[in-house]
C-alpha cells in the first residue's frame, strides 16, 4: 500500500520554499505520494492563534531573519530575506498550482519553482508573466493560467483545504500529515521520513 504525505503550504512562506525539494526526495525514497494542499493563511492564522509577520514582536521578527539565514546556508538554498514583493498576492499563482494538480502535471515541481521565483529570484508572483515564465521553464502548458482565472471552484478548494487542515490540528505552514501524525515546519522533515519507514 502506497503511503501518503498531505502537504499544507502557501507560496508566501519561505519555510515552504525550503521544504519542497527535500519533501520530494523523501517521497521518492519512501515510495510515498504527496497530496498537495494549498491553504489560506488569512483563514488559518486567526482561527489557530497565529499572527501575520508584521504583527509579531520585533524579537520574533529578528529571530525569524536569523533562522532564515541559518537554514539558507544549511540547505544551500539562496534566499532574499526581505523580498520586494512580500507578502505577495499569490492567488493566481496558487490557483495555477491547483490547475496543475487537477491536470495531473508535476505540481510539486511547480510549487518549488514558484517558491524559488519569489524567495530566490525576488520576482512578483502576482505578475502573470512571471507565472508564465515558470510554466515555460518547466514545459507546462500556459493554458493552466487561463484555467486558474476561469475556474470558480478553486476558491472553494482553498477554503476546504484550510478547513481540513484546521480539523487535523494544523496551525502553520508548512505542515506535513502522515496518517494521524502532524509535523509542522520544514525542520521536521526528518520525522516525516521516519513516519514513512
Amino acid at each position: 500500500m502506497t503511503k501518503k504525505i498531505e502537504y499544507y503550504f502557501v507560496l508566501n512562506s519561505p519555510w515552504s520554499y525550503f521544504s519542497g525539494a527535500r519533501l520530494g526526495q523523501i517521497a521518492k525514497q519512501k515510495n510515498a505520494d504527496i497530496d498537495l494542499k494549498p491553504v489560506l493563511l488569512s483563514e488559518l492564522f486567526p482561527r489557530t492563534g497565529g499572527q501575520p509577520l508584521k504583527q509579531r514582536s520585533q524579537q520574533r521578527q529578528a529571530y525569524r531573519l536569523a533562522e532564515l539565514k541559518r537554514w539558507s546556508s544549511r540547505l544551500a538554498l539562496p534566499i532574499h530575506l526581505e523580498p520586494t514583493y512580500f507578502p505577495v498576492d499569490e492567488s493566481l499563482a496558487v490557483r495555477t498550482v491547483i490547475a496543475a494538480i487537477q491536470s495531473q502535471h508535476d505540481a510539486l515541481e511547480l510549487v518549488i519553482a514558484l517558491g524559488a521565483a519569489l524567495w530566490r529570484d525576488n520576482l512578483n508572483l502576482a505578475d502573470e508573466q512571471v507565472i508564465a515564465d515558470v510554466l515555460i521553464k518547466l514545459q507546462l502548458p500556459l493554458t493552466l493560467i487561463q484555467t486558474a482565472k476561469d475556474e470558480q471552484s478553486y476558491a472553494k478548494i482553498l477554503s476546504d483545504n484550510t478547513e481540513e487542515a484546521i480539523s487535523k490540528g494544523v496551525f502553520g505552514v508548512p505542515t506535513f500529515v502522515v496518517g494521524s501524525d502532524v509535523f509542522w515546519g520544514q525542520d521536521r522533515l526528518d520525522f516525516v521520513e521516519q513516519a514513512l519507514t
